[in-house]
Order: structure tokens, then sequence, then C-alpha cells
């Protein structure tokens, strides 16, 4: 069927023919729409569509993309081959897209009473448990899943294979628009970069692979009331390692010193789940080896993203300054990680 590709396309009429079949008695004669999530720079555009019928109001989230990267052709695969992924995610009422042209159209659940992550905040106790109690389950439930291989549209990050030049490049443009904003052991492992890939894969290979999110962190994340957490914006998804979504948990969005309860709260949620023990020391070595390639991603990997909106710069220098803090409490974790580094 045709969709919308404005807000002013998102008509009764076509509601009524996208999800009647969800909503039998809406009539959405009062519907109103409110744009939402403008501040945290999102690919698509997100719109609250409220109605009021004789059982009270209801609401949903419409997603709209531009012909742009396919984007929204991703997210609406996503939810049409993972109705369940074994995490909390928002209910989908109505996917498609016209793949020629990169357009797509998501109808969502509206998720009431919930509070937005943010990446500039870090988690507390109870909401980092929740979220490695979540994670553990979607990585167990899509463990080593044979459907990958009739999903040919996703992605495979479980190996780092990086171009030819791609780090000298990228590296002379982090020096110069970040030339103060590494220090110490960052800074030696910017330097000498090129090896990482060979030790990263080295720590990750022996792994299975599973679903894995592919842009993980906090702004794509909601805590519902009750706490538990609603994993958002599957523009991405991937097939990769467990470790590589733990990585951005540990690392990036709880203060370090949480780090040990985290870490052994995933660990005794996903062995519960596959029934079988996955040791602290084979997934702290893939840890280490996912560090390194979030490294080069919080690194060279930024070096080309110019971004307009205050509140991206200001990601950007929260980014850094925690990979310098992270790559420090790592080394006198793991040091032997690090033996790829020349004095």
């Amino acid at each position: 069927m045709d969709f919308p590709r404005t807000v002013d396309e998102i008509t009764p009429e076509w509601l009524r023919a996208a999800i009647g079949e969800s909503f039998p008695d809406a009539t959405f004669s009062s519907l109103r729409h409110e744009s939402i999530g403008e501040d945290f720079g999102f690919a698509s555009r997100i719109y609250r569509c409220r109605w009021q019928d004789d059982d009270g109001p209801h609401s949903v989230v419409v997603k709209l993309w531009e012909p742009d990267g396919g984007a929204g052709v991703g997210e609406v695969r996503f939810y049409q081959s993972f109705p369940d992924v074994g995490a909390r995610i928002p209910a989908c009422y109505f996917s498609e897209f016209d793949e020629e042209n990169n357009a797509a159209v998501l109808v969502l659940e509206d998720i009431q009473n919930a509070v937005q992550g943010d990446v500039l905040r870090l988690l507390d106790s109870a909401q980092a448990e929740s979220i490695a109690n979540g994670l553990a389950a979607m990585h167990a439930m899509w463990l080593g899943s044979p459907k990958f291989e009739k999903y040919n549209w996703m992605v495979d990050v479980s190996h780092w294979r990086p171009e030819e030049g791609w780090f000298d490049s990228r590296r002379t443009l982090f020096r110069e628009r970040f030339p103060d904003q590494l220090s110490g052991l960052a800074s030696e492992i910017l330097d000498q970069i090129e090896a990482a890939p060979w030790i990263s894969n080295y720590r990750i290979q022996a792994a299975p692979r599973t679903l894995s999110h592919g842009d993980f962190h906090l702004d794509n994340i909601l805590f519902e009331s009750s706490g538990q957490p609603v994993f958002l914006d599957w523009s991405r998804p991937a097939i990769g390692q467990a470790a590589q979504n733990l990585a951005e948990l540990l690392f990036k969005m709880i203060p370090l010193k949480q780090f040990d309860t985290t870490f052994n709260t995933y660990l005794a949620e996903f062995n519960r789940v596959i029934g079988y023990k996955t040791t602290t020391r084979a997934l702290e070595s893939q840890l280490g080896g996912a560090l390194l390639r979030q490294f080069s991603a919080s690194t060279c990997g930024i070096t080309r993203w110019q971004p307009t909106l205050p509140r991206a710069i200001k990601t950007i220098d929260e980014d850094l300054r925690k990979t310098n803090e992270v790559v420090e409490f790592w080394q006198a974790r793991d040091p032997d990680l690090f033996s790829f580094l020349k004095s």
C-alpha cells in the first residue's frame, strides 16, 4: 500500500488502512501530530500521533525517512524479521519500505511514561542492571542462530577488516581536529592502532555470533516506569559477537566503579538463558578485543563527522574523555591486550 512521505500525509484515512486491525474501533477523526526526538538528532522524522475514542486517548509513533542511505529500509526489515528479540522493543503495527527510493515508514507502539536515556549521563546501578539483563537475554536467545543464514541483508560485523590506509588518513585528521584530547596510553594506542584489528579478531573470533544492536548507546534506550529498558532505533541491526554491545554498556554507560557488578549481572543472566557456563575469563578476553574496536570508532571513526547540534559536539568531547579513562582502567586489568605497544 502507499505510505506517507511527509507528516501531512499521515491522515486518518491512511492510519485506518495501515493499523485498523490493531485499533479496530478507532476513527482517528481527532488526529493530532507532534514532532518528537528532534534534540537527539535522529536520522528519521518521528511523530507522535494522538487521537481520542470513546474508550479514551490513544497514540502511536510514526517514523518516516528521507531517501538518504537506507536506514529506514534497515529498520523496517528488522521489525519484519525480528518480532521478538528476547528483550523489550516497541511493538510494531505497520512497516513498509520502497527499496528503490530508500523511503520507509514504521508505525510503532508509543511507550508512555518512559524516561529517555542520555549519552551525556551515566546510569545508576539499577538502570545498569536492567540493561545488562535485557542485553544478556537478547544475546543468549540469538546465539549461533541458523536464521542468520537467510538474513542476507544484515551486515556481519564479527570480523574487523579496515581498508588499507584507513587508519593513517583518519589518524592525521583526528590529530588536527582534536590535538589535546587524547593523553597517555590512549595517545600511544592511536599511534599504533594498525595492530589493533588482528588482536581484536584473535580475542573474539572463537565467540559464536548473535544479534547485535548496530547503534547501541543511551540515546537509543527508554526506561519504562517499571525500570525496564526498551531498545530503540534498529536501523543497523548486525550479526556480531555479544562482547561488542556489552563493551558499550560497560565502558560507556556506567561509572567504572560499577564494572564488576554490571559485568556479573550480564554473565549470570546470559549463562542462565543458554544453560551452560561461559567463564569470566573468556568473556573478559572478548571484551578486550571489543575495546580496541570501540577505541577505533571513538577516534578514527569520528574524524569526518561534522556535527552541528551543540549536544552532539558535547557528546564527542565526553566520549573522548571517557576513552582516556577506560583504556587506563583496562590496562590495569588486562595488560596483555596492550602488549603490541612499542615503548
